[in-house]
C-alpha cells in the first residue's frame, strides 16, 4: 500500500490519497488536481507526486 499526503502539493489539497501502486496514487492525485481546479499538471509537481508518496510497511 503506498501513501501520498497532497497537502502542501495541490492548493487546496487536505486529503491522504492511498492506493496499492505508486502509479495508481499519482494517477489519483491528477484526478483529485484536476477536480481543485489545476487546468495543467506542470512535470514539477508529478515529480513531487513521486518523490512524496511513501509505502506503508505492516
Amino acid at each position: 500500500m503506498y501513501e501520498l499526503d497532497c497537502a502542501g502539493i495541490i492548493p487546496g489539497c487536505q486529503r491522504v490519497i492511498r492506493a496499492e501502486s505508486q502509479a495508481e496514487v499519482v494517477r489519483r492525485a491528477v484526478v483529485q488536481a484536476k477536480q481543485l481546479g489545476v487546468d495543467r499538471i506542470s512535470p514539477m509537481m508529478l515529480d513531487s507526486f513521486r518523490t512524496k508518496t511513501h509505502e506503508l510497511l505492516n
